[in-house]
């Protein structure tokens, strides 16, 4: 696939598979949730747990879909909120999956930082994009983790938005789409 370009509006105008999974649990008003616990909820044992089921449940389908439908290199992992934090956890725990990670507005939590780690090198690369002043995944556990893996020698970095809440912004937008189209021209 020829490398990715944004336009004006930060789309990505050259093909591409995009793969929007239904999130597991059904949800207010017909919408469905990964899992039930919340970020601002103070059960982080539990909210882990749901992380953690989610992020197996969504490995699985991935290691289907590549076995499936095969493309040029791995895939590229992004989510906002809930889908930020699966992708912290699935760029810490299904590491040979992906080639980068883009969690936005997301958190891992210490429960599922990674416990011993060979060669963090063999994990994909991690650029999170948060606000400063985000009230549903606040921005000081996500620097927490960010700090942590990067200790654990992790390739992973933490861009953070100055006034900005739990939204994705046009500069937010444009910068996941650019660091979405490095990756793949990369591959």
């Amino acid at each position: 696939m020829p490398p990715q370009r944004t336009e004006a509006g930060g789309r990505l105008k050259d093909r591409g598979r995009l793969i929007f999974p239904r999130a597991l649990d059904p949800y207010e008003h017909g919408g469905f949730s990964w899992f039930p616990v919340r970020a601002r909820d103070p059960d982080v044992e539990a909210l882990s747990r749901g992380i953690s089921r989610a992020a197996h449940a969504l490995a699985a389908a991935v290691r289907n879909v590549v076995r499936e439908r095969p493309t040029q290199g791995r895939p590229v992992l992004t989510g906002f909120s809930q889908g930020g934090m699966l992708s912290f956890a699935l760029a810490t725990s299904h590491p040979s999956l992906f080639s980068a990670a883009f969690p936005v507005g997301g958190w891992l939590p210490p429960p599922l930082w990674p416990l011993r780690v060979d060669d963090p090198r063999e994990f994909p690369p991690i650029v999170a994009l948060h606000g400063d002043t985000d009230n549903a995944v606040a921005l000081g556990p996500t620097q927490a983790a960010v700090t942590e893996l990067r200790r654990r020698g992790f390739r992973a970095q933490l861009h953070v938005y100055p006034d900005v809440g739990h939204v994705i912004v046009p500069p937010m937008r444009t910068e996941l789409l650019d660091l979405i189209r490095q990756e793949l021209a990369q591959q």
